[in-house]
């Protein structure tokens, strides 16, 4: 992914995020380590997870579990 600007986020499963709305990819920092993309999630997707009372419930309930096939692990 190229360089976006990354969001920090107060959560215990993911330390900050990055969205490209050109190609529709997420990139999730998380806090026990690990980056990851998600594909084909849309601009809202990722505003609703930015504006959601917890990022990590809305993530795994929206984006995690229903993307399962469309992630790639980019750094450990």
């Amino acid at each position: 992914m190229a360089k976006f600007k990354r969001n920090h986020t107060e959560s215990s499963l993911i330390t900050s995020t990055a969205y490209d709305p050109f190609s529709q990819v997420l990139e999730i920092v998380f806090c026990r380590g690990g980056i990851y993309e998600y594909a084909n999630v849309s601009e809202q997707e990722f505003k609703n997870m930015q504006n959601a009372k917890s990022v990590g419930l809305y993530f795994n309930g929206n984006i995690r579990n229903k993307k399962k096939e469309l992630y790639r692990k980019v750094r450990d």
